[in-house]
């Protein structure tokens, strides 16, 4: 008989393991989590948008069985006296877009997402990007990571290979890697992947080398990139467009700081043109999400791209996430509403959102031309986003002929800690499999992330000062 002496008993719980957990691969930049939490830390090192900058800062909700309603606080509103006041309802016609009810959106629902809100979505695709292949469709994700573990288990297999930025996006990095799929990195410049460089790769494809079959796709952050912060223009995506079109390859398209990109003139400036808009073969997968524009927590998305492709990912949500949180569709679509749908939503609120973070962006870097020592490092004119990529002339660097550049990185690192501000190297976001570089070469491709979207400008101010006194002191400028 069994035992059943109440006396635990130990259990190895390694052994029940998956071979994918076993194997899971997290993002290197979880080792920064403990500086965080160092006393007067300012962070760079993060990618979190600020609480300022969500519309939507304090809620009620009606509670039948409290016989009451429940408010919940937000950024700037602690009461429920701080509310604004309600404004007029009116019922949404029948079959209208954005006619949220909570009686549909909290019970089961399409894997495609809620109609009227996938309604709401192809018509702002039409609106914006009018792709020129009519054969497209939209899926309702929650969030551009749902949406790439979507992609790659629908079209990749283990042992494939994936093209990436050679600087990549480490949530795409590690999620390949878990999954047996190996991310080959292609050459950058300041305006993206270079054409040229990725059909070399492609050109020189040696599978028994590789140890894979030769990729057929490739994922691209192409406005405000995470980590570079560079924007690819329109020519150049024509240039990747062509070189994906002469090797067969699909392209996702992931792109969520699409709207943060600098508009100099607002509403007047359209965006650079997307990858979707130029899409004459069906060969895109665009991501799009309403993490940077509304609030990273609202974990929702969309995907656009071939019906036959788009469909085979929805299969995929059927058996894990069914479909986006009826809280998130039901708030973003009331917020949409209010601002007036796709008008507002174009003319008002977007180029209101991009500007916020046209005014960070521009404000650090004239604190990097006030502080920073020009001899130490160089940065981009930025383009918006959230992030700046500043180079690290680890060639000019006093022991260059002894330090390895990463070495000079590391080095820089631990100085701006111990001045107590965060930032991210560029070693974190670095993609294998790509061109193997001379140490003269390496020397130029060096970078620390910043991160502007979350600091006040105060501790901005202050966090710049404190990395060039780092600067200054680890190249021996002091």
């Amino acid at each position: 008989m069994p035992s059943i002496d109440p006396k635990p008993v130990k259990i190895n719980y390694d052994e029940y393991l998956s071979y994918e957990s076993v194997h899971r691969v997290r993002s290197e930049l979880k080792a920064l989590r403990p500086y965080f939490e160092l006393p007067g830390m300012i962070s760079f090192g993060g990618g979190y948008p600020h609480p300022s900058t969500w519309p939507i800062n304090g809620m009620t909700l009606s509670v039948p069985f409290a016989k009451s309603s429940a408010f919940v606080p937000g950024y700037g509103v602690s009461t429920p006296e701080q509310l604004l006041p309600q404004a007029p309802y009116t019922a949404p016609l029948k079959g209208e877009a954005l006619s949220s009810h909570l009686s549909t959106e909290l019970q089961y629902g399409s894997p495609y997402g809620a109609h009227h809100f996938v309604k709401w979505l192809k018509e702002h695709v039409r609106r914006i990007h009018n792709p020129p292949n009519e054969n497209w469709d939209v899926l309702n994700t929650a969030g551009n990571t749902d949406a790439v573990d979507g992609i790659f288990r629908t079209l990749c297999n283990r042992g494939d290979s994936l093209l990436v930025e050679e600087f990549a996006y480490p949530g795409t990095l590690t999620t390949a890697e878990t999954m047996g799929i190996s991310c080959v990195g292609v050459t950058m410049d300041n305006d993206g992947i270079d054409p040229t460089a990725l059909d070399e790769v492609m050109e020189n494809w040696d599978e028994e080398k590789r140890g894979s079959r030769k990729p057929r796709m490739v994922l691209m952050v192409p406005t405000c990139s995470n980590p570079t912060g560079s924007t690819t223009p329109e020519y150049r995506k024509r240039e990747l467009y062509a070189v994906c079109r002469k090797h067969s390859l699909l392209i996702v398209e992931d792109d969520p700081y699409c709207f943060l990109q600098i508009r100099p003139n607002g509403a007047d400036s359209p965006i650079i043109p997307t990858f979707l808009s130029m899409d004459v073969d069906g060969r895109v997968l665009r991501l799009d999400s309403f993490s940077k524009i509304v609030a990273p927590g609202s974990r929702c998305g969309w995907l656009t791209g071939p019906t036959e492709l788009v469909s085979r990912v929805m299969m995929r949500s059927e058996c894990s996430t069914q479909c986006p949180s009826g809280f998130s569709i039901a708030a973003i679509s009331t917020v949409l509403r209010a601002w007036g749908s796709h008008e507002g939503f174009e003319n008002n609120y977007l180029p209101y959102i991009s500007n916020i973070y046209k005014e960070r962006c521009l404000f650090m870097i004239n604190l990097f031309e006030k502080y920073l020592p020009k001899s130490t490092c160089e940065w981009p004119e930025g383009s918006g986003g959230m992030f700046l990529w500043v180079r690290l002339k680890t060639e000019a660097h006093p022991e260059i002929t002894t330090l390895s550049p990463e070495d000079i990185s590391n080095r820089v690192f631990k100085q701006a800690i111990d001045e107590r501000v965060l930032l991210a190297q560029s070693r974190y976001f670095k993609s294998a499999g790509g061109k193997e570089w001379t140490k003269e070469e390496e020397a130029k491709r060096i970078y620390l992330r910043l991160c502007f979207a979350n600091p006040t400008l105060e501790d901005m101010e202050e966090g710049v000062q404190r990395f060039a006194r780092a600067l200054k002191r680890e190249f021996k400028l002091e």
